[in-house]
This record gives C-alpha cells, sequence and structure tokens, in this order.
C-alpha cells in the first residue's frame, strides 16, 4: 500500500478542513451531496448521531482516500456496526479498504469482546468478497439498518 497511513480519528482531531476532506470522499461519484455531507459529519462527531463512534481513515500524502465508521447504534440493538466503507475510486482494490476495517477491528477488540456486525447490499459484490475475505459471514437476508429501518436488499454479516 505505500505511503498510505491507516488511523483512528479522536474528535480533538476533527476540524472543518478534515470534515470536507471526509465528505469529498464519499460523496466522490455524487458531487451534488457535498453540502448535506459535510452537515452529516459535523452531527457524527456529536451527540447529535448517538452511540459509541469509532472513525477509522486511510490517508496518502495528508489526503483522505478511505475511511469508514464503526457504530454501536441504539436503533440497532447496540450492536457494532461496521459502517460507510468507502474507497475513493483510483485506489479501490488496493488493499485500503481492508487495512481500514481490520484496523478499526484491532481498536475494537482492544477495548470490547462484542461481536462485530456489517450491513451490505446484496448486489454489491466487492464488498461481499472484501468483508467474507476477513471472516465474515452472512447472516441474514434483510436487516434492520443502524437507524432501526428494515431493508429487504441489505444482508448482514457476523464476523466469525
Amino acid at each position: 500500500m505505500g505511503n498510505i497511513i491507516v488511523e483512528k480519528i479522536n474528535k480533538d482531531d476533527v476540524n472543518e478542513q478534515l470534515i470536507q476532506q471526509l465528505a469529498k470522499v464519499l460523496t466522490f461519484e455524487e458531487p451534488e451531496n457535498f453540502t448535506s455531507c459535510i452537515k452529516w459529519w459535523n452531527e457524527w462527531f456529536t451527540d447529535k448521531i448517538p452511540g459509541e463512534k469509532i472513525t477509522i481513515i486511510a490517508k496518502e500524502k495528508n489526503q483522505v482516500i478511505g475511511l469508514t465508521r464503526f457504530w454501536k447504534t441504539p436503533f440497532c440493538y447496540n450492536k457494532w456496526l461496521i459502517e460507510g466503507l468507502e474507497v475513493i475510486p483510483p485506489k479501490r482494490r488496493s488493499g485500503v479498504g481492508k487495512a481500514i476495517i481490520k484496523y478499526g477491528i484491532s481498536l475494537l477488540n482492544d477495548v470490547t469482546d462484542e461481536k462485530v456486525y456489517v450491513h451490505i447490499s446484496n448486489k454489491n459484490i466487492p464488498s461481499i468478497k472484501l468483508h467474507e475475505s476477513i471472516g465474515f459471514k452472512k447472516i441474514s437476508n434483510g436487516s434492520i439498518n443502524s437507524f432501526g429501518d428494515y431493508r429487504e436488499h441489505i444482508d448482514e454479516y457476523l464476523l466469525d
């Protein structure tokens, strides 16, 4: 992976520039959603979105190129969920996503023995293969998402 750094974001590290970089990664292919994504990230790093949260990023040359969130959401039975794994298209299939997830799991394993889940669209074959390569196993067709809504096309996986 070369000069890519994977790290946890602490609340003290959050600033406007970082929020913009996070939003840019999530809206890379949908720039029209950039402004609403900035608002969402600002809420993520406050108590407006409740629950325990861990945010992991991958950076190259001080630019965020990938990210994911681990969220113990009160809307989904207080399970630890991996959320919003995203790597910018030019860096996909290079190990960045896998490194982000594995790093987050190791941090989580240092503080809890709770199980880790992920919800993946049944059409997102690259994400399914990535998570299965780490040890996730499909446990349901359909799932209750992190905000408590049932989604028929989103399957639930558990880290075995």
